[in-house]
Parts: structure tokens; sequence; C-alpha cells
């Protein structure tokens, strides 16, 4: 693959950190699933919470006993459902304890993104990243200074994909990133989607120029406060060797770049909770306690298939930083995380599922995220039936 001079970084342990938490999922294909059932009802009364639960317990268990070995690295699996919580269960952590959620981030950015356009702080889709990002102008190439915000979004514009587990062709610890990512260029068919967090990261440098603050406190007064998503205390570090285990230990983090631009890809550290939260609000067509706290447009058009996406976690198609897949025959959307980190959406059955994993790496290693939206089909959405 095409090259164009970038200074790659020492791999330590910090920069191993940041490349496996950027990283796309892996793949697998998913298995035959049934056939939609035209029965549902939600849950409405504690019996029928309980009753469910048990359901879904029981339900659960022979496709978690399937992942073997693996499974003894699953930390949580939430089950909310007509926005209520029916079915909660931790493994060797609590509801308070925070973790990296991966590609997960990306999420929350191309949310942050939709909001930003609704509030005026960016005016289109349709800007370039020479109108977006025109300090950086001098580093980008004319192809570069021409692409778009929706082609950043939908991951068309052709930057390098995501290879071995490392953002782009470039170290996401590099001293430069968004100038290295610039500089590196399009090497790859725009217009075709190529899973990319270079793209990702951008979006998280065009909010920091386009609000004029961080990309955190962006999303602290537009997303995370009005959603109950606490950040105090919040550790932004810069993902260096020496920061790492202060990134380890925060119940809240958002790790910066060495220019202070909260990483766009990955390595947003959050509760499964807060997860699940985002999901809920998209279900809800972008309200929260009665706010619209997204745009309703941005939700349909966010979860709807804008392109086809041949590689990565097996939806057919990917929309704005949501991959657009189908569960148990139902349509679906999902926010995907390397290392076991799911956060899908059933829209038909008001149902928003979460899985996290902590992978020990001594341990048979992680489970793919497309294993438990296998178990979203197979398992949780028949239970609903």
């Amino acid at each position: 693959m095409r090259r164009r001079g970038v200074r790659r970084l020492p791999r330590s342990a910090a920069s191993v950190a940041v490349a496996a938490t950027l990283g796309t999922a892996c793949s697998s294909s998913p298995a035959p699933v049934p056939a939609p059932s035209t029965s549902f009802r939600c849950p409405t009364s504690p019996a029928d919470r309980t009753a469910l639960d048990q359901k879904l317990t029981a339900a659960l268990k022979p496709h978690v006993a399937a992942l073997g070995a693996k499974a003894r690295a699953l930390r949580s699996v939430l089950i909310d459902v007509c926005g209520v919580r029916v079915h909660e269960q931790y493994q060797a952590t609590t509801a308070e304890e925070a973790q990296s959620v991966a590609s997960v981030t990306k999420t929350f950015v191309g949310t942050l993104v939709g909001i930003a356009l609704a509030d005026g702080s960016l005016s289109s889709m349709d800007q370039t990243l020479a109108e977006l990002l025109p300090q950086h102008r001098s580093v980008m190439s004319s192809q570069v200074a021409t692409i778009t915000l929706r082609q950043l979004l939908t991951m068309t514009a052709g930057l390098d994909a995501d290879l071995n587990g490392s953002p782009s062709g470039v170290s996401a610890s590099s001293d430069h990133l968004v100038d290295d990512i610039l500089k590196e260029g399009v090497v790859n068919h725009p217009g075709r989607f190529a899973y990319s967090s270079a793209s990702s990261h951008l979006l998280s440098a065009i909010l920091q120029q386009a609000t004029g603050r961080s990309t955190l406190d962006y999303a602290r007064a537009k997303l995370f406060g009005p959603l109950g998503i606490d950040t105090t205390d919040a550790a932004e570090p810069v993902m260096v060797d020496a920061n790492l285990p202060a990134y380890q230990k925060a119940r809240f983090a958002w790790p910066v770049d060495q220019q202070g631009v909260n990483y766009g890809g990955g390595l947003l550290k959050i509760r499964p909770q807060d997860m699940a939260r985002l999901g809920q609000v998209y279900l809800d067509n972008g309200r929260w306690n009665g706010q619209q706290v997204v745009p309703e447009s941005w939700v349909r058009a966010a979860t709807k298939g804008q392109v086809p996406a041949s590689e990565g976690f097996g939806g057919e198609q990917y929309g704005y930083q949501w991959w657009v897949t189908t569960a148990g025959g139902h349509p679906a959307y999902a926010a995907v995380g390397i290392g076991g980190q799911l956060l899908e959406v059933v829209p038909d059955r008001s149902l928003v599922v979460v899985f996290t994993t902590q992978d020990d790496p001594s341990g048979p290693g992680p489970v793919s995220p497309s294993a438990y939206q296998v178990i979203v089909s197979a398992s949780i959405v028949p239970a609903l039936a």
C-alpha cells in the first residue's frame, strides 16, 4: 500500500494501546437468524420486566457459554426495552466502572457533528477540509483540500484504511497527528468505503475549530450534560507511556493528541450505561427527558445506510459513524469497538443492547463484536417475541 513518507513512531506501550483501541472490529460471518416475529409488546409492569429478565437470562446463557474461555473477558450486558432496563449483568466490574469503548467513540463524535450542523457551528455537509481546517491548508494536497465533511462521516474520503489495528499509515501518537493524516493524503479510491480512524480524528479536529472549544467541552454542553453522563474530573492525557497509568485509573477519560484534540477514532472511557444512553436517545428520535438533544433529522440520516460497507463489522451499509445492519431479521444499527464493545439499537423492538469486554492479555483473547451481534440476533431479539 502506498505511503507518503509519514514518519512512524516507535511502538511504545502507549502507542500500542492507542493503536489497539482505535482499530476496527474484527469481522466474522453472522449466523443465520430467525425470521422476524410480528408479536411484540412493551413490558408495562414490574412483573412483565421480571419475566422478561428471566427469559433473557435463559436465552443468553447457552450463547455466552458458546464463547468458551473468551467469555471470561465479558464485563457487562445491558438490555433496555421501551426505555426500561430489563436485564443488567456485570462480571469482574461494577455499574460505575468505566472502560475504553474503542471505536464506539466515533459514534459520539459523529453525533456531535450532527448537533454542530443544527446549531450553526458547521454550515454544510459539503464543506471541504480547506474550509473546515484552514490553519492546516498548507499541508493539504489539492485533492485532500476538497474532501468533504460528508465523506469523512461515511468513511469515503479515500484516506488510508486502518491496517492491523493501526489508524491509517500514521502513528496515533504522532507529534502532529492532524498534519500527518493530511500529509498522508488520499491513498484509496474516493467515494468507496474504507474504514478509517483517521477520518474520525479529523472530525474531532473540525469540531474544535468550528465550535472554538475542545470536543469534550462541546460534548459536555451539548450531549454529555443533557444525557447525564458525568464527566467530573475528566482525564485528558496525551497518550504517551507516562500517562497510561492515569488513563487506566480514570473514572472518565478522553485522551488528546499532542495538539490537544480529543481522539476522534477511539479511547473515550465511559460507563456501559452511558453507551446505553446514547442508544436510547437515538431510539427516541433524538429526545431525552423531553428535550431534543440530537436533531431528529440527524438521527434518521445517521442511521440510514449511506454507502455500501464491504469490510469490518459485518453491517451491509454504513451511515454517519454508525454501522447499518439487521438483528434477528429486523433493521438495526450499531456502534462497534475492537475487543468486544457493542452498542446496538433495534428500533421496531424498542431495543437497546450494550456489551462491553475487557481483554486479559494472558487470556485466550477478546471477543469479536460480531460474535455479540450474533447473540443479539439469535438470542435477545427472539426473546422479545
